[in-house]
């Protein structure tokens, strides 16, 4: 048996991509897994790979309660959260006022609310179960690659970098809460990676060239395995970068 044997988690954001990958690695480890997306398709993921689906928006606390307490309530404990729900949309200071407020709800809802609401809702159940893991799915716009300016914007992008940036704060304050109560807190940092909404984000079929460099799911699905492998002792309060073009492993602890 592996490490990750008997273990539960909990991946939103799992009917396609990244958190798709990321459920189905899970439950290939041996966890028991538990998935939620807005997306009704989420139930086609769940059933075949034995995981337990639920319908629903990360940034709606009774939700949130819902999947958590099922979790508890079906094996005691939450041991894994992977917080990857999110989406990206175009936006700046220049679009039209009567948009802002649904524009700001939308992408900080999904991208930030949710994986605040999930880690409050699971971090007294790790304190409680003695330890676990809370990884936060980011982009590598928050920690660029080799070769890039240290503090970038893209333009056009102002409420999707806000909302990652936000994770930071989430990620390394409770790292620092939780260290002494055995809890883990990461943020993953991945670049373009070969998923539905990136697809979608570039319109038309990208070349070949640009395909050639994307990551796949599979691959961050492998880094986060390789992640929570580390055990208690492993890193915490670490960006891990992945960016296209560059291999896609986990690599060492960043010093803290």
């Amino acid at each position: 048996m592996g490490q990750l044997t008997g273990r539960v988690a909990i991946v939103t954001g799992a009917a396609q991509g990244i958190g798709r990958a990321f459920a189905e690695r899970l439950s290939a480890e041996g966890c028991h897994v538990f998935v939620t997306d807005r997306q009704a398709s989420i139930t086609d993921v769940a059933s075949p790979i034995g995981a337990t689906g639920f319908v629903g928006d990360v940034a709606d606390a009774q939700h949130v309660r819902a999947v958590v307490d099922a979790a508890v309530a079906a094996h005691g404990t939450v041991d894994i959260m992977v917080n990857n729900a999110g989406e990206v949309k175009q936006s700046g200071p220049l679009d039209a006022w009567d948009r802002a407020d649904s524009d700001f709800d939308l992408m900080v809802g999904s991208n930030t609310k949710g994986a605040y609401l999930f880690g409050r809702a699971v971090a007294p159940i790790m304190v409680e179960g003695g330890g676990g893991n809370i990884v936060n799915v980011s982009t590598d716009h928050v920690k660029p690659g080799p070769g890039c300016h240290p503090h970038h914007g893209h333009g056009s992008m102002d409420l999707y970098n806000a909302a990652k940036w936000a994770l930071n704060g989430f990620t390394f304050d409770w790292a620092k809460s939780l260290a002494k109560h055995n809890i883990r807190v990461n943020n993953i940092c991945m670049g373009a990676t070969d998923t539905e909404m990136l697809r979608g984000w570039m319109g038309d079929d990208p070349s070949p060239e640009i395909l050639a460099t994307w990551m796949q799911p599979a691959q961050i699905a492998q880094v986060l395995v390789d992640l929570l492998e580390e055990g208690p002792d492993g890193r915490t309060a670490n960006s891990i970068g992945l960016y296209a073009g560059e291999e896609c492993v986990l690599g060492p602890p960043e010093a803290l």
